[in-house]
């Protein structure tokens, strides 16, 4: 299992974040970011539903409505959502890749990797779930902590 060890840097990176209307808008992505940072309670957007992860300290995590699949913008589209736990790793050193967050579920097959940006110098984690079937629709979702107790 990795673990981030680096500190938060206070250089940035800029990097493009691809939209579902074309060419992203520049995004800030930190250069690394620590343990202690990521450990506590994450909370989506009501937008998104409000859903909540908590990254415990050992590596742990449960999820409440947590985002995993969007079948696409129709009427009836539906976004399937996991409730429930397994455990979490961040990546610091991925060559070309800024840091991302990555959730391997309990008894399920599939991972969800979230990517780290700052926003006006708070990190937050963008889940963005893509739509499946090739067209590009995104179902956005962004993550900020709530509280750095996982418990809160």
């Amino acid at each position: 299992m990795l673990r981030m060890t680096a500190g938060l840097a206070t250089a940035a990176v800029t990097a493009l974040v691809p939209s579902s209307c074309g060419a992203g808008k520049p995004v800030i992505t930190p250069k690394a970011v620590t343990h202690s940072e990521l450990v506590g309670r994450w909370d989506g957007e009501p937008r998104c539903g409000s859903p909540i992860f908590r990254l415990r300290d050992d590596y742990t995590f449960s999820s409440k409505d947590f985002p995993v699949q969007w079948d696409g913008p129709e009427p009836d589209s539906q976004v399937t959502r996991r409730s429930s736990a397994g455990e979490w790793h961040g990546v610091n050193k991925d060559p070309g890749l800024p840091p991302y967050l990555v959730l391997s579920f309990s008894g399920h097959a599939d991972i969800q990797i979230l990517h780290f940006f700052l926003e006006h110098g708070e990190l937050r984690i963008d889940g963005t779930v893509y739509a499946d079937g090739g067209d590009p629709y995104a179902y956005r979702c962004h993550y900020k902590r709530g509280s750095a107790d996982p418990e809160a």
